[in-house]
């Protein structure tokens, strides 16, 4: 019922988002309270221990995602240029981070018993709506018409290479539970309390550590796999659903500004087909 309910919420409000706008910080006060919430659960659950193991896990994943998206990206052929990488705003990171730390802090001061579980659900409907809405005003056919062949690889391989790491790591988390995480293409706001809804939130909070490490590498990693050995398609992949915002100034400064439509695309892409693919592999 829930999987149900919550793409027919997000279907209707990419539809809605062509009609109406919301108002200014209301998708970042949705975002930053879900946040919240996954890290008190987390928080109120979880021990120091398992908490340094889940960071160190996170992380060991992050780098795996983003080296072999890069790496499938080089079965793809393309001469370019390459400079150096724009710098990453902190201030912009900052602002996710708070509420992640305060709300362990929280749960690991208060350790109370509520029902984390339902007042996810309701949450994540909240947010499908305010997501959609938002996706819906901000995108045009126009755009989407404008599908250019890097971008439509980019996806492609950023999909192949989810699924592949998740085969990968199966015997230390559930193929599911994987496939959840990785496919979140670095959107950590959206993945880790959809993947704490049914994994508790412990997988919750991999999921949001995992996504927002791999946007994080992808400002390290990216100029120097360039150097390497180039393919902006691999690049563009490796930014995921975060390719149409956060990581587009260092697309545009790493590949020049012929990329810029199809870095952006692609991220356009998965954006919309996250919050469908998700609840749809929950429910294989």
């Amino acid at each position: 019922m829930f999987t149900e309910v919550f793409i027919s919420v997000y279907v209707i409000a990419l539809i809605l988002g062509r009609y109406i706008k919301l108002p200014k910080g209301v998708s970042d006060a949705i975002i930053l309270t879900v946040i919240f919430t996954i890290a008190f659960w987390g928080g109120s659950q979880i021990a120091g221990i398992e908490l340094v193991d889940s960071i160190l896990l996170s992380l060991l994943l992050a780098l795996v995602i983003t080296v072999v998206t890069y790496a499938l990206g080089l079965f793809t052929v393309s001469r370019l240029n390459v400079t150096f990488a724009t710098k990453v705003n902190w201030k912009v990171q900052a602002k996710y981070l708070i509420p992640l730390v305060l709300g362990f802090v929280v749960g690991l001061l208060l350790r109370v018993n509520i029902p984390f579980g339902n007042i996810i659900d309701y949450e994540l409907y909240i947010l499908a709506l305010v997501i959609g809405i938002d996706v819906g005003s901000a995108i045009s056919l126009k755009t989407l018409m404008k599908m250019s062949k890097v971008a439509i690889f980019a996806v492609i391989i950023d999909v192949i290479s989810a699924v592949l790491v998740a085969l990968i790591i199966s015997p230390v988390i559930n193929l599911k539970e994987g496939l959840m995480i990785m496919l979140g293409s670095g959107w950590y706001s959206y993945t880790g309390p959809f993947v704490a809804r049914y994994y508790g939130p412990v997988a919750g909070i991999i999921g949001v550590l995992v996504n927002f490490l791999r946007e994080q590498l992808a400002f390290v990693l990216v100029p120097i796999f360039l150097k390497f050995r180039p393919t902006p398609v691999g690049a563009i992949a490796v930014g995921g659903a975060t390719s149409m915002d956060v990581t587009l100034p260092l697309y545009v400064e790493v590949l020049g500004n012929e990329y810029m439509i199809g870095a952006m695309v692609s991220g356009v892409i998965l954006t919309i087909a996250v919050p469908i693919i998700l609840p749809l592999v929950s429910i294989i």
